[in-house]
């Protein structure tokens, strides 16, 4: 068994609706003992077994989080993160083995949100997904495309750039949609508020994953590679996101293109 649930005395929704996951896991004991855990705490819970069952529930239904086990037997989790962020950045957090670092790495790269250690404590994993919850502005079920749009934008940075934290939009200077997975904008509004300033990772971590910053933790250091990836005129050398050496990031301002 590789869960564990302590006692918690609190089973409201911070939505207005109850928050729709689905959860992938290949043993149906822990499928059962996390699913009856969570909708006695106010979620909605569909089930799959492995990746051909995830990816139809997921393209069937209408999903506010993902809970995703990367050792699916003979399936493998980062396949079908992979497929579903081909189109979508529905949150997603993924379960890791205990140890597992280039797992979590790999992962964050792929668009995970977040992620838990096995044996999972049930509570901290509630904990996780209200939290993730609340960042994404999740309640009630829809899966969230990157071609989505909103009207409207409170801009900040540049004059060709647009950034709006509020609704988590990022543009181009062509009015191109950026896709941004839930901590990856969770990072940037971070680092925009603090432009200029260096932030040191574990203000960061605290700030962004609300956990302790680890030496051998380099699930900050890929967000800051995948958004270079997307912000950067050559991410090879970096100029947008500037790495300060045994302090952590400093945001230097959008690109012009001027």
């Amino acid at each position: 068994m590789t869960v564990t649930a302590e006692q918690n005395g609190s089973s409201h929704m911070t939505a207005t609706h109850a928050a729709s996951l689905l959860l992938v896991d290949d043993d149906p004991e822990i499928r059962e003992e996390m699913k009856s855990y969570l909708s006695a705490n106010g979620m909605v819970v569909t089930e799959a077994c492995d990746a051909q069952s995830a990816l139809k529930a997921f393209s069937e239904g209408q999903f506010d989080l993902i809970v995703l086990d990367l050792l699916l037997g003979s399936d493998n989790g980062f396949d079908i993160l992979r497929e579903i962020r081909q189109t979508h950045t529905t949150p997603c957090i993924m379960v890791t083995g205990q140890g597992e670092a280039t797992d979590k790495v790999v992962g964050l790269e792929l668009g995970a949100d977040d992620y838990v250690v096995k044996p999972v404590n049930l509570r901290e994993l509630l904990a996780r997904i209200r939290a993730l919850l609340r960042r994404s502005g999740g309640s009630g079920g829809s899966n969230t495309r990157k071609s989505a749009s909103a009207s409207g934008e409170l801009e900040e940075a540049s004059a060709r750039w647009k950034f709006d934290p509020h609704r988590r939009r990022l543009s181009t200077p062509d009015g191109s949609l950026v896709p941004l997975t839930t901590a990856e904008c969770d990072l940037l509004i971070e680092l925009v508020a603090h432009e200029g300033n260096p932030q040191t990772r574990e203000d960061l971590c605290r700030r962004v994953f609300n956990r302790q910053w680890q030496p051998y933790d380099r699930s900050l250091d890929s967000i800051v590679v995948k958004l270079r990836r997307k912000l950067e005129p050559n991410p090879d050398h970096p100029m947008v996101i500037k790495t300060i050496r045994g302090k952590g990031y400093l945001f230097t301002g959008f690109p012009s293109t001027e």
